[in-house]
C-alpha cells in the first residue's frame, strides 16, 4: 500500500481524532465512501440522460405503474 502525506487544518484533525484512534482507517473508509457516491452519481446521471434522450412515452400512467407491478410481481 501506498503512503501519502497530507496536511489538514487543526478543526479537521481534531474531528478525526475525535472519531476514530485510526486515522488512516478513517481516512480510507472517507475515500472509498466518496468512490461509491460519485459511482452511483454517476450511474443516476447515465439513467437520467437516457431518459432524457428516449423521449416521450405514448403510455399513460396506468400502463406505465401495470407493467412496473407486473414486473415487481413477477421479481419474487
Amino acid at each position: 500500500m501506498g503512503k501519502m502525506s497530507i496536511s489538514l487544518d487543526e478543526q479537521s484533525r481534531s474531528w478525526i481524532t475525535g472519531q476514530t484512534d485510526d486515522a488512516e482507517t478513517y481516512v480510507n473508509a472517507l475515500v472509498h465512501q466518496d468512490q461509491l457516491h460519485k459511482a452511483a452519481e454517476a450511474k443516476l446521471r447515465n439513467m437520467l440522460d437516457e431518459a432524457d434522450t428516449s423521449g416521450v412515452s405514448e403510455a399513460t400512467v396506468e400502463d406505465i405503474w401495470a407493467k412496473a407491478e407486473a414486473r415487481h410481481l413477477s421479481s419474487g
